[in-house]
């Protein structure tokens, strides 16, 4: 955590964070990437945001600003009474990725994961962060029906390899991440500030929770940063039956429902180019996907982009019809309809 004191929000912490997210949002920048290409973790910034650090560290806060470009951020009363530069761990914490490809890495320098099996172990244990894994859906993720005499003996080493690893990298508070054992199988234990997975399950709740207050703004900006988390398919370049996983089928609907939801907020605040970029990426993961194609659309051509969503709307209907013999469902001609009038 940030080394300034901690504590309810007040005035001047508040109005700190609204600058800091506003900059933010001006350089389009998703929580994540400001964290990344500052130094300032992720949780840090995210605390900063929510008016939560009383006494900020001066040198987070000069990281942001020159990052956004924001040097009148430097003069919030908040900031001018912070402390200086001194020892600060923020900075170099552990993180494990499982949204996009599998990645561990401390102070965003990659650390060796280890044999693909080892890599899958992990993954699946994320998948299933502070739950217990049994030792039959282990045996099951990495070989199937089929495994090897010596399974047993190969999952307690790539356990112990694990643990080796995370050892390295434990918070000294909280000696997080960790792997415990459990009586039907493993546990990995590890904070959300360690696992994008949680965090993201964190915005979208927090997501959800704002959109029954009506603050449409608010929840367009949890909605873009959790999507910001991702990096492709989850786990990719895993095995496949771990990219199959239930979990990461779940994962994947999540950030397509997530998606589609800010592509709506999108429509009504006008940020069409944001809902574009957003969308466009996951129409490639889901070629088949009809509502992402028809929102996919309907943005492009709300913002100007009309040749581009007819075209769109041809791919589809090509493949389905042509590997499926089906043509485009309601919604995606609905979506064309609304491009070719121009209502879009």
């Amino acid at each position: 955590m940030e080394h300034g004191d901690r504590a309810q929000p007040c005035e001047t912490t508040t109005e700190l964070g609204e600058a800091v997210r506003t900059a933010r949002d001006r350089a389009r920048l998703s929580q994540r990437v400001l964290a990344a290409r500052s130094g300032v973790s992720l949780r840090t910034l995210r605390e900063i945001e929510r008016g939560r650090v009383r006494v900020p560290r001066a040198r987070s806060m000069e990281r942001l600003a020159a990052t956004l470009q924001a040097p009148g951020l430097l003069d919030h009363g908040a900031v001018r009474t912070a402390e200086r530069p001194g020892p600060d761990g923020a900075e170099d914490r552990f993180l494990l990725r499982v949204l996009g490809p599998l990645g561990a890495a401390r102070a965003g320098v990659p650390l060796n994961a280890g044999t693909p099996m080892q890599q899958s172990l992990l993954g699946l244990l994320a998948l299933h962060a502070n739950q217990s894994v049994t030792h039959a859906e282990i045996v099951e993720t990495l070989w199937g029906e089929h495994p090897p005499g010596s399974f047993n003996q190969l999952i307690h080493t790539y356990v112990s390899r694990l643990r080796s690893l995370l050892a390295k990298h434990q918070d000294a508070g909280t000696g997080l991440p960790r792997i415990e054992r459990r009586h039907a199988g493993y546990e990995l234990r590890i904070d959300a500030a360690q696992l994008d997975l949680l965090q993201f399950g964190e915005l979208m709740a927090e997501a959800e929770t704002v959109r029954a207050t009506g603050d449409p703004a608010r929840e367009a900006r949890l909605l873009a940063d959790a999507l910001g988390l991702w990096s492709g398919p989850v786990l990719g370049g895993c095995s496949a039956r771990l990219r199959e996983h239930p979990r990461a089928i779940g994962l994947a609907q999540r950030q397509v429902t997530a998606a589609l939801r800010f592509a709506q907020l999108a429509e009504v605040s006008g940020d069409h180019e944001r809902a574009v970029d957003q969308l466009r990426p996951l129409v490639r993961q889901h070629p088949l996907h009809e509502g992402l194609h028809a929102r996919l659309m309907l943005a492009l051509a709300e913002d100007g982009r009309r040749v581009e969503a007819l075209d769109l709307f041809g791919r589809i209907d090509r493949t389905l019809r042509g590997q499926f013999g089906i043509e485009p469902g309601p919604e995606l001609r609905a979506a064309q309809l609304a491009v070719l009038r121009g209502t879009a």
